[in-house]
């Protein structure tokens, strides 16, 4: 398999022993530690000290991801049409669930930043920690090749679906109520029951009423939020 074309620069420390101590850790025998090293590099430190960043591999990382995970709801969700594919893969390859898988394996502990970076709390941040995840793929690639990037990475991805799933169901929760009651000729009606916290930080509680009854309430820090989540409730408590 070809390389990326990569300029080759001295690195400003040992890193590649320590992505060594992180693969070991991982269970991964690189036959290429400077892909990884470049994976877990911020163009903020790239910047400063003139090495390669991850950019490149995220990009090639983030098209691998993508194909892995198509490929898994193509053959496991049957009955999903393509918009509910769509849907399902675009939460599963977010930046929230894949910077906890970053954080999960710990990856967090080894990006290299800049200083700006580290001290706004770099590692913390669901961009950087989901590119990294990403680049992380690219790298696994470039080493192994497409199957063996999914058999590691696919199990890692899936212990998130339950979670993912839960969160669609909460997304969904208004139309999938708003359908059902439209069937039997009646409308969900929405109110705020109380709210409560500064403007910056407000908390708010919500109930939705069918046939002028309260069918199930819900709390948010955005009045959709609660929305949802009374939806989600008044679709549960129909359902039993």
């Amino acid at each position: 398999m070809d390389k990326l074309n990569r300029t080759k620069k001295k690195q400003p420390d040992d890193f590649q022993g320590t992505i060594a101590e992180l693969l070991a850790q991982m269970g991964i025998v690189a036959v290429d530690l400077e892909y990884f090293t470049d994976a877990l590099t911020h163009s903020s430190y790239a910047n400063e000290h003139g090495v390669n960043s991850n950019e490149r591999l995220e990009f090639l990382g983030d098209s691998v991801l993508g194909l892995i995970v198509c490929q898994f709801l193509f053959e496991n969700y049957p009955n999903y049409n393509e918009g509910k594919l769509a849907k399902l893969k675009s939460t599963m390859v977010s930046a929230p669930v894949l910077a906890r898988l970053a954080t999960n394996i710990g990856l967090d502990q080894y990006i290299r930043l800049g200083y700006g970076e580290l001290r706004s709390s770099g590692r913390t941040k669901l961009n950087i920690l989901a590119d990294v995840f990403e680049a992380m793929i690219g790298a696994y690639f470039m080493n192994f090749g497409f199957d063996k990037t999914k058999e590691f990475f696919l199990p890692l991805i899936k212990a998130e679906l339950p979670e993912v799933i839960a969160h669609l169901d909460e997304v969904n929760a208004k139309t999938n109520l708003q359908e059902l009651t439209q069937a039997k000729g009646i409308k969900p009606e929405y109110r705020i029951i109380k709210e409560e916290g500064p403007p910056h930080n407000r908390f708010f509680w919500v109930e939705v009423l069918i046939n002028n009854k309260v069918a199930g309430t819900g709390t948010g820090r955005s009045i959709k939020e609660a929305q949802n989540k009374a939806a989600l409730a008044a679709l549960n408590n129909l359902q039993q």
